[in-house]
């Protein structure tokens, strides 16, 4: 039988991170970001059309991540879970990488690489220049345009909500929301370390239940926006739940990456067992199916409907090469880990949950890729693949992942790596399955 753990058990304080012992990892991702940074300047520079996809994808691949850590603490809070305290403190602080993300998503409120990404921004840019010589409205200039140009219909009908303007806003908007959940909830949690006081929890789970629908609108709005928009005239009423497991699988699969980390650096270990690899685990294998009934609704109704602005986003990805992707993404991100993750005993083996952890986020950003980088080639006009883009892509990723990663584990040293004094945290650490 596994020993109780009590209080006397723990450290006074909880256990605080050394940069120092997790130099090799931190170190690697400063280097990576250093040098993807460097690597982006020049890309923009050179190649601003094709690099806009590269940075996009790039940034919401990160951004999908942080989604996911914000959604873990809120579900934490809002259900009253007691299992999850010893780990709470590490969403807590991916949650908080939305500032350095934010920062990193710039380049995307710039003209010109909008031009490169948005077509309906060219559009409306365009309606604003007649608009402002005839003295009329940008939505009767487009509307105008539209007369000669049958496809600008689309963009007329949509203006209430596709429009400049009302994008900038919610651009801002988003991130603030994020921010502040994120903000809160982790002030509540450390402010918990210092008094012990359960008015902390109560209120944190009050937040949550509050901010958990203006968290699932701004993730779904997110995507619309900055995704979606690549082709104005696509619509999928399951695509903010498409993207939404994305987040919550990719970042449980890191979670169980930076606890096995951590654990093997000397932490954590009177706090997190083999049981916490098990929930996480399941956690794990069912937003690997959650995810795969979403994806296969959203492509069958577009299928059986058959609307051809819907049926556009499919054809292009069932298309010369990246059918292939289509069906590897079918096969690696459903079939091989929902297989892998059927067996009891491996949920529970550290080592076996790792390398399924990292094929999970291999697979993420796989898809994150199908997402973003078809739209590349048809709207430059550089066919379905654009030769040698790829190099750009790696670069991008590097410069995103390898600063926030930095950031990230940076800040791990800044609070205990658990709440120390929480109420639960005994019920946490003793959990049994």
């Amino acid at each position: 039988m596994s020993h109780h753990v009590t209080f006397n058990d723990l450290p006074q304080g909880g256990e605080k991170f050394e940069p120092a012992k997790g130099g090799k990892l931190i170190g690697a991702f400063g280097t990576a970001g250093l040098l993807g940074i460097l690597g982006s300047v020049y890309f923009f520079f050179t190649h601003p059309d094709t690099f806009a996809y590269s940075w996009l994808f790039a940034f919401f691949f990160a951004f999908t991540f942080i989604c996911g850590g914000c959604f873990w603490i809120l579900l934490h809070s809002a259900s009253n879970s007691g299992w999850g305290v010893a780990i709470r403190r590490l969403w807590e602080q991916l949650a908080n990488m939305i500032l350095p993300l934010a920062i990193l998503g710039a380049p995307l409120l710039i003209p010109s690489v909008q031009t490169h990404l948005y077509e309906w921004m060219n559009h409306h840019r365009e309606a604003a220049h007649h608009a402002h010589e005839a003295g009329q409205t940008v939505k009767d200039a487009l509307h105008h345009m539209s007369e000669s140009n049958g496809h600008l219909h689309v963009l007329v009908s949509k203006f209430g909500y596709l429009n400049i303007n009302g994008w900038y806003f919610r651009f801002a908007f988003y991130f603030f929301v994020l921010w502040h959940i994120a903000r809160t909830l982790r002030s509540k949690s450390v402010k918990q370390d210092m008094d012990g006081d359960i008015k902390h929890t109560i209120k944190a789970r009050q937040f949550s239940c509050r901010w958990l629908l203006f968290f699932a609108l701004t993730v779904t709005f997110a995507a619309v926006d900055w995704i979606m928009t690549l082709d104005y005239a696509w619509f999928s009423t399951m695509w903010g739940v498409y993207i939404f497991a994305g987040c919550a699988w990719s970042s449980m699969a890191l979670t169980i990456l930076l606890v096995t980390w951590l654990k093997s650096l000397g932490y954590l270990k009177q706090v997190v067992t083999q049981e916490h690899y098990h929930l996480m685990g399941k956690l794990l294998f069912a937003f690997t199916v959650f995810w795969a009934y979403i994806a296969f609704s959203q492509y069958f109704l577009i299928w059986y409907a058959n609307i051809t602005e819907e049926t556009r986003f499919y054809l292009t990805r069932n298309t010369e090469g990246w059918r292939w992707v289509s069906i590897f993404i079918v096969i690696g991100h459903f079939i091989a880990p929902f297989v892998v993750l059927l067996s009891q005993p491996r949920k529970k083996n550290p080592i076996v949950m790792c390398a399924i952890c990292l094929w999970v986020i291999f697979m993420h950003m796989v898809d994150i890729y199908w997402n973003v980088i078809p739209e590349r080639g048809p709207s430059l006009g550089l066919g379905w693949w654009v030769s040698g883009a790829w190099v750009g892509d790696v670069v991008a990723l590097a410069a995103v992942v390898g600063t926030v990663g930095f950031l990230f584990l940076r800040s791990l040293s800044r609070n205990s790596l658990y709440p120390c004094r929480d109420p639960r945290l005994l019920e946490s650490a003793n959990v049994i399955n």
